[in-house]
This record gives structure tokens, C-alpha cells and sequence, in this order.
């Protein structure tokens, strides 16, 4: 655990009710004393992940995820074990600065340290005399200071930038993290800042806009590193998963002036492409958050091609989004600025589902009063609806498709076909583990430690009446469930599952114990039973190991101390 001690993680933990944290990132549903959700470490479907509020912890039925509040938000948002401690002491008001990705112990110290200087360098321009005329374009832009600052937008110069970090850095660094070109020459010169960070929160790119009129692109962007794939971020990702988990949906827009305009009025929970195209990682990013998306692309062609592109394969996972439309302006930047905030707000409430926006847009450029096109049309809907993953959806479209054009609804049903391969998307997902088969010994092993996690007096009654396990990997959780007892003098299960981090190797375990169905009330018969169950499996392996040593030894009198070892051992079992 590194830095943090075990006090402040106990402290974070017990700050943050389970419940509540789980709560803010998936719909929960109560039954009896327990909250359900769709787990998200498989593919799931329905809620197969119970959480506790009594003990602070989850367990998935299905595929065994298990954890406490702080291993959830570790896994759910991918980060290190210290940084969910770290987004977790924030929510709580506790401060812990000291788990970032920039901190020592990361290989690219350097290259977060040289981007959050060189962002402070841009923000620093935009300030001074020679940026009076950036700050004249962006005040017309309607971009106040207080915006600026939120969003770490500055102004590059003439240069200066690469030979100041030179001297510290050297060049060669720079040029690798795409900050210098030519030699010692600043990559981006005159041109309004915008920061790119990572889900971290760490700068890690740039991309830079012209704001005078002059003969060069448009923009340019930071190329990709070791420390930013364009593929695998989302503008604005990182502050904005707070209000996406609050408000439970995301808008995914086109450019980074989307994003900021809409702040300006109110929504927080807004990311950007960045130019580039959505990917798999950002669509099993997305998937993942398992909120509702909202598609606010450009209402140009481009845009709308784009919008089908995305929603085609969120579609495909399972995810039916909503579309934003609007008329006369090319983007929402275009629209707030020029029909004020009342514009969007409207177009946003008047949002359609995506199959909507498919069948409307596969209208364009159609005459519907001709026979042929008509056809065309209602064949390239058929299509379209045999794409919605959500039955019920379907049904309600086939009917509307019949209605509309006076076809009988078996005509469309016979086009309708079944799908029998997956789209050419791939989402990873911790797939489900096929349940094993497992003896009496197993059960009674895998059993046992669920009922010592669960009940800390059955700790002691193991250790007095049997103190191992015959299989490796559950005698190493048992050992550490001891340890842990005799080092804390109680035990805990939520806190124990912090304890387990630096032992990745009891993960594994942890999982299968928790897979296993189980009930949480016992006897102390059924726990003598377990007992003797494993003592009996030991025995037997015993007895297999010295009979195995008879067949292979020549010596007699050998051969005769084996065979009495096993007849002791076999009187020893008459006297349980």
C-alpha cells in the first residue's frame, strides 16, 4: 500500500458507505437488507451483484468479483489501489495529495512534470501584454477569464517554450513528447492553448487554433506518446465522470469549443472526440459507466455520418442512445452563441432516440411518392430495425414501420432475420467463469472460508481444530485470514480485502470462494462437518503418498514401517 498508512485507508473506507459509492456510479435496487446491481466486471444482464451496507462489501454471484468501496472504485475506474483511496479520501473531505500518476514512482515523471509546466507557460502568456490580442478574440468568443482558467486554456507564442525546458530536459525529451520540432523549434507558435488531460487529470497533449487570419491549418495537435493515445481519451473525461455518475448520462460532442460552451450553461457531463474517431477502447469505456448517452455531433453530413457510425456500434453493445438535433447552425458552439442557451436546452429536451434519427435519416434524398424508392426505403428500415438488440424495442418498431406504410407486419417479421454472428465490435469484458465441479472436500474447504470471513469466532475455532487446508492456494487464504487476526486482534472482512492487495496471488481464491453459492447461516454441526471432511482428505492423501512409497522401495523392512504408519494413521481416524 505504499504510502498511505493502514489507518488512513481504514479511515477512507469506513467515510465512504459502500452503498452510497456503488450507488453513484450503477442503479441499485433493494431486496431485504442487501442492494442489487448489473455487475460491471462481466457481461451482465441482470443485477447479479449484491452489496452489503452491514459488511461493506460486493460479491457478484456470477463471476466472483468481490471487493469493498474502495476496491469497486479501484476496478470500476481502472485505476491503482492508491488512487481510489485517493478519489474516495476526496469524497469524504479527507485530503490525500500523494497518489497521482505524475508522483515518483511512475517511469514518466518527467513527461507529466514538462506538460504541467508547459501548461502553466501557456496560461501565463494569455495573461501578459503580448497576449492581448488572444484574450480581444476569445472575449469575443464569449469565453470569460473564469472559463479559461477552469479549462487551462492558454496561448502559445513565438517560441521560447522549448529552449527554457531544454536546459532542464534536454531536447531530445521534448521532441519524443512532441513539444519541440526542427531541432530546438517550439511546435506550436501563435496559436490559443488547449489542454489535454488524461482520465487522471494529468496534461499530457495540446491541441493549438489559430486565432489571426493566416495561411496555416486550422489546428494542430499534439502527436500521440507513451503517455497519450488519442484512441483511448475523451476530452474533458476526466473532470466530467463526477457529473456523469451524478447525473447518470453522458454527451458525447464533436470539438473541444462544445464542450466548454455548454459548461458555460450548465452541463458538466460533456466530453469530446478530439477529432479522431470513436474507438473500441472509448466505446468499452462508455459501456462500462453504464449510464444513458446523449450524441451531439455536428449537423453537418460529416456529423450525421459520424453519429450513425457511433450509435450503430453502441447499438451493438446493448446501449440505445439519444440524439440531439437542430436546424441552421453546424454545431452547438454555432447554436448557443448565436440563439442563446434556451436553444440548446430546447433542442436537448426535444432529443430523439437514435433509431429515430436512422429511419429519418434514411429518408434523405428520397422521394417517398415513387414506388422504387419507397421500396428502397422501407427495405433499408428493415435493416436498421433488425440491428436494435432491445426486443422490445424492435416489436414496437416493426409495428410502427407496418403502420406507417400499410405493410403487414408478417411481411416485415419474414425479413427480419436472426443474427447468428456478433458484429465486428470487440468489448472486453471479464467474462463469466464456467461454474466447476466440485467434491465433498472442495465444498467443505471453500465453504469453511466463507464462514471464517464472514464470522470472526469460526478464525479461533479453526485454528484449534484443524489449522490447514489441503488445497495450496485456500490454505494461503486461510494462513493470511489467521495473520491478519492475530496482527489486528479482530478481523474484518472489508478491511481485510485492503490487507490482500499486496498479496495478488489470494485474488484468485478470494474469487472462488465468493462464486460458490452460499447461505450465511450455519451450524456448529455443519462446520464439524467441513472439519472433518478436510482431516478425512488429508488422511486419504496421506495414505496415497506412503502406499505410492511401498510400490517403489524393494526394502522389506521398509515396506513393513510404511504399512504401519498407515494402520496408526488409520486407528488415529477411529478416535475423531
Amino acid at each position: 500500500m505504499g504510502l498511505i498508512s493502514e489507518d488512513i485507508i481504514k479511515k477512507v473506507r469506513e467515510s465512504n458507505d459502500i452503498v452510497d459509492i456503488v450507488g453513484s456510479y450503477l442503479p441499485l435496487t433493494q431486496k431485504g437488507k442487501n442492494f442489487f446491481a448489473v455487475c460491471p466486471f462481466h457481461d451482465d444482464h441482470s443485477p447479479s451483484m449484491s452489496i452489503s451496507r452491514e459488511k461493506q462489501i460486493f460479491r457478484c454471484f456470477v463471476c466472483g468479483a468481490t471487493g469493498n468501496v474502495i476496491t469497486f472504485v479501484k476496478d470500476y475506474e481502472k485505476v491503482s489501489f492508491g488512487e481510489a483511496v485517493e478519489i474516495l479520501g476526496k469524497n469524504a473531505g479527507i485530503n490525500l495529495s500523494i497518489t497521482k500518476k505524475n508522483s515518483a514512482n511512475s517511469p514518466y515523471k518527467e513527461f507529466y512534470e514538462i506538460y504541467s509546466i508547459a501548461t502553466s507557460y501557456y496560461k501565463n502568456n494569455l495573461n501578459t501584454k503580448s497576449g492581448e490580442k488572444a484574450r480581444t478574440y476569445l472575449k469575443n468568443r464569449n469565453l470569460n477569464k473564469e472559463v479559461l482558467d477552469y479549462f487551462d486554456i492558454g496561448l502559445s507564442l513565438t517560441g521560447g517554450l522549448v529552449s527554457s525546458l531544454s536546459k532542464t530536459y534536454g531536447i531530445d525529451k521534448l521532441t519524443t513528447i512532441g513539444l519541440a520540432r526542427d531541432g530546438t523549434k517550439d511546435l506550436f507558435t501563435n496559436r490559443i492553448m488547449f489542454t489535454i488531460k488524461d482520465n487522471y487529470g494529468n496534461p499530457v497533449g495540446f491541441s493549438g487554433r489559430i486565432y489571426e487570419d493566416r495561411n496555416d491549418p486550422k489546428y494542430i495537435n499534439s502527436k500521440e506518446t507513451v503517455i497519450f493515445k488519442k484512441g483511448t481519451i475523451l476530452y474533458n473525461s476526466w473532470r466530467a465522470k463526477d457529473f456523469i455518475r451524478k447525473k447518470k448520462e453522458i454527451i458525447i460532442s464533436e470539438g473541444f469549443m462544445e464542450v466548454i460552451r455548454l459548461h458555460t450553461i450548465g452541463f458538466d457531463n460533456v466530453v469530446a472526440l478530439m477529432g479522431t474517431s470513436f474507438t473500441k477502447e472509448h466505446l468499452e469505456l462508455i459501456k462500462n459507466m453504464k449510464v444513458n448517452v446523449v450524441l451531439n455531433l455536428d449537423q453537418d453530413d460529416a456529423g450525421k455520418i459520424a453519429t450513425l457510425t457511433i450509435g450503430e456500434m453502441l447499438m451493438s453493445v446493448g446501449i440505445n442512445p439519444t440524439v440531439i438535433i437542430f436546424s441552421k447552425h453546424k454545431d452547438a458552439d454555432e447554436l448557443i452563441v448565436n440563439e442563446g442557451d434556451s436553444a440548446f436546452i430546447n433542442a436537448y429536451n426535444n432529443k430523439v432516440s437514435f433509431i429515430d434519427f436512422k429511419l429519418n435519416y434514411l429518408k434523405q434524398n428520397k422521394d417517398l411518392t415513387k414506388a422504387e424508392e419507397l421500396s428502397k426505403y422501407i427495405k433499408d428500415a428493415i435493416d436498421a430495425i433488425n440491428d436494435i438488440e432491445d426486443d422490445i424495442l424492435k416489436e414496437v418498431k416493426i409495428k410502427w414501420l407496418s403502420k406507417e406504410y400499410e405493410i403487414s407486419e408478417e411481411l416485415i417479421r419474414n425479413k427480419i432475420t436472426k443474427k447468428t454472428n456478433s458484429p465486428n465490435i470487440t468489448v472486453k469484458t471479464t467474462e463469466p467463469k464456467k461454474k466447476q465441479k466440485y467434491n465433498k472436500y472442495d465444498k467443505s474447504e471453500i465453504r469453511l472460508l466463507y464462514l471464517m470471513l464472514n464470522n470472526k469466532e469460526l478464525i479461533k475455532y479453526y485454528e484449534n481444530h484443524l489449522g490447514y487446508m489441503c488445497n495450496e492456494k485456500r490454505r494461503k487464504l486461510a494462513n493470511s485470514i489467521v495473520t491478519y487476526t492475530e496482527k489486528h486482534k479482530t478481523f474484518d472482512y472489508a478491511d481485510f480485502l485492503c490487507y490482500t492487495i499486496e498479496y495478488p496471488e489470494l485474488d484468485s481464491i478470494l474469487k472462488e470462494v465468493m462464486e460458490y453459492k452460499h447461505e450465511d447461516e450455519y451450524t456448529m454441526k455443519e462446520v464439524e462437518d467441513y472439519i472433518t471432511n478436510i482431516k478425512e482428505l488429508r488422511v486419504k492423501k496421506q495414505i496415497e503418498t506412503l502406499t505410492e512409497k511401498m510400490k517403489n522401495t524393494i526394502d522389506i523392512e521398509e515396506k513393513k514401517k510404511l504399512a504401519s504408519r498407515i494402520e496408526n494413521i488409520k486407528k488415529e481416524v477411529l478416535k475423531w
